[in-house]
């Protein structure tokens, strides 16, 4: 590495992350995206003066490095025919997978070697939605126009993307003031409202507080959280659930903030 790019990261401290979970592909997938992180590595290296800002940023935001990826890897160019092989569970559990080590190399000191990690992850990461057609959360393309409620798949990104999720939380509670600002308007059987009521319950549920307070442990509270929405209880009935669901659960130590 040039000792140019290696000055925009701490010291080396050997807190890389680089294990991965052993789910079919993933030994592939890693093998292929390592090789494209090189290939970027090496383009930064020869260009450091356009992209050096593009770095910082990339090393605390997901979507500064996402948009890193993208400027330098023609990702129609790449061979993922294995990804669309694999079953949809899979791709599902590797892509929380990638997720997670994105958040888990994010959160410790950025050195070089622990830069790179995350890079790996999230051309992993960008690779599987890819083949897939997996969008990501961002905006308003994440979901069709209208649309209030979140499937599973997207509340599992929120819970690892605190940052994504308050503002998915925000926009819910814009919407309710606006609803309920509405002439004539009633809680009792109107649909948009109950929508409204069971978005804001299925964001908080997965919200992870960053005061002095208790943290909620994100999996076991989401796969509760599914099986409540499963019930198809009534707004009201499902927000109570859920209030009763987070104050059960046992405190744990707050992770370092992303």
């Amino acid at each position: 590495m040039t000792e140019e790019l290696n000055g925009l990261f701490e010291a080396q401290d050997g807190e890389a992350t680089t294990g991965t979970r052993s789910l079919e592909g993933t030994a592939r997938l890693t093998q292929v995206a390592s090789e494209i992180a090189s290939q970027i590595f090496r383009t930064l290296e020869g260009n450091m003066d356009q992209y050096r800002e593009q770095v910082a940023a990339s090393q605390a935001s997901h979507g500064a490095m996402d948009q890193l990826i993208k400027d330098l890897v023609d990702l129609d160019s790449i061979d993922v025919e294995f990804i669309r092989e694999l079953s949809e569970d899979t791709v599902n559990a590797m892509l929380k997978s990638q997720q997670s080590k994105r958040s888990r190399t994010k959160s410790k000191t950025m050195t070089l070697d622990n830069y790179r990690a995350m890079m790996i992850g999230a051309v992993s990461e960008n690779l599987i939605r890819h083949a897939t057609g997996k969008t990501k959360l961002a905006g308003g393309a994440r979901r069709s126009a209208g649309d209030i409620g979140f499937n599973e798949e997207q509340l599992a990104f929120l819970a690892e993307h605190q940052d994504e999720l308050k503002r998915e939380l925000r926009n819910i509670q814009s919407k309710k003031s606006i609803e309920k600002a509405k002439e004539g308007f009633v809680e009792d059987g109107n649909e948009r409202w109950a929508a409204l009521i069971e978005a804001e319950a299925a964001l908080k549920a997965i919200r992870v507080s960053t005061g002095r307070t208790k943290v909620v442990e994100v999996d076991k509270t989401k796969d509760a959280l599914t099986a409540l929405l499963a019930e198809n209880l009534k707004p009201a009935e499902l927000a109570k659930r859920i209030a009763a669901l987070t104050a059960d659960e046992e405190p744990v130590v707050k992770a370092t903030e992303e």
